[in-house]
């Protein structure tokens, strides 16, 4: 099935099901409601043009009336016997913007009431084409029919439908009456017991005159210029949004960016401190020069000179002349700054001093290589 025939279908359908809601009659009473509130003047805006030009046939009298949402007006007679008035009349009918409509009586149509399924509204002309052999002496091809719903029973799901046949002979008969006004004809109606037209139009589509609506381009303009206008607010909307995103977009970039640069700036600022507190906690655990040297002198005795004192790599060496070399490791084991105190190589006489040169090294105590390198410069 092409797209377009399931497009109808799936609409024809829920237009069906919406028919059998409540809600469309509450819609027109809601319109009726609105209308009966606003003023008479514009009550014609609301209802839009429902003039319609009437003929009605009685022999060879046309009777011509014009219908409007107030009713219907008698506007004179018409002598079909005068052919010449015909054709005038059929020229001003020709120029008038309100369409043209032939009222047929009750009795040139047959009139069935039928019950059917509901599943059958979707499909109804073709089911009442169908029923048409069984409901009249004629067949489909020698009538014109249409149906109208009569009610709709949502719990029985059934449809009172009533249909009307006309026999092609009896319009053929009407038209050729009313020649040459049947070129003008927009619909044929049947009129009820009332007096009423039953809405319904007998006239074959060929059939029907095709008018021009003077104000069909106006209005074909308008809705353009509004389509047009509506076009361009939307892309101006559109416009604007894309704008309002790209700043935004660039908002966050930059807010972005200068988040990333503060969180750098903090994490080397971090690291920073965290350096200097390591180097802080690191210079606290370890003696300074001063205290070395302090604790040297308190444990090394008057009768040893020092001629070289050196602090490298947490590692002291200590070269010098001492009357008892081999007794200064046991006084530096005691000091709590000084660890593994121990002699170097041999230890050798000075003949010109009369004492015992030597070389002691030992490990300062919490010195890393890196602080033992600072405390050494």
């Amino acid at each position: 099935m092409p797209a377009v025939d399931r497009l109808t279908t799936s609409l024809e359908t829920l237009r069906l099901r919406l028919a059998r809601t409540p809600l469309p009659g509450w819609g027109r009473e809601a319109a009726a409601a609105w209308r009966a509130v606003l003023p008479p003047g514009l009550r014609p805006l609301l209802q839009g043009e429902t003039h319609r030009l009437l003929l009605d046939r009685d022999a060879d009298l046309l009777q011509v009336s014009v219908a409007d949402a107030s009713g219907e007006r008698l506007l004179g007679d018409v002598s079909l016997a005068d052919l010449a008035l015909r054709e005038a009349l059929a020229r001003r009918l020709a120029d008038s913007p309100a369409p043209v409509w032939l009222m047929l009586p009750a009795s040139a149509v047959l009139r069935r009431t039928l019950t059917l399924p509901a599943a059958a509204e979707p499909r109804l002309r073709d089911v009442l084409a169908h029923e048409i052999d069984r409901q009249t002496p004629f067949s489909a091809d020698q009538v014109s029919f249409e149906g109208r719903v009569l009610a709709r029973d949502a719990a029985g799901l059934s449809l009172q439908v009533e249909l009307l046949v006309l026999p092609r002979a009896r319009l053929e008969q009407e038209l050729q009456a009313i020649t040459p006004l049947a070129a003008c004809l927009a619909g044929a109606d049947v009129r009820d017991a009332d007096g009423r037209g039953l809405g319904i139009n007998l006239l074959a589509h060929t059939q029907r005159a095709r008018r021009s609506d003077p104000s069909r381009r106006l209005n074909l303009g308008l809705v353009a210029v509004a389509a047009v206008a509506l076009l361009l607010a939307l892309g101006l909307v559109r416009y604007n949004r894309s704008q309002a995103l790209a700043d935004l977009r660039a908002d966050v970039a930059n807010a972005t960016l200068e988040v990333r640069q503060a969180r750098l700036a903090r994490n080397q600022l971090v690291a920073k401190v965290e350096a200097a507190n390591f180097l802080a906690t690191r210079r606290a655990a370890r003696p300074t020069m001063l205290e070395l040297l302090d604790e040297l002198t308190r444990r090394i005795p008057d009768d040893t000179s020092v001629d070289k004192l050196t602090v490298d790599d947490g590692r002291l060496v200590m070269v010098g002349q001492s009357r008892a070399a081999p007794a200064l490791v046991g006084l530096l084991q005691a000091s709590p700054l000084l660890e593994e105190p121990a002699l170097t190589g041999a230890v050798q006489a000075d003949p010109r001093t009369g004492r015992d040169r030597f070389t002691l090294t030992a490990r300062v105590v919490g010195a890393t290589p890196e602080a033992a390198n600072d405390a050494g410069r």
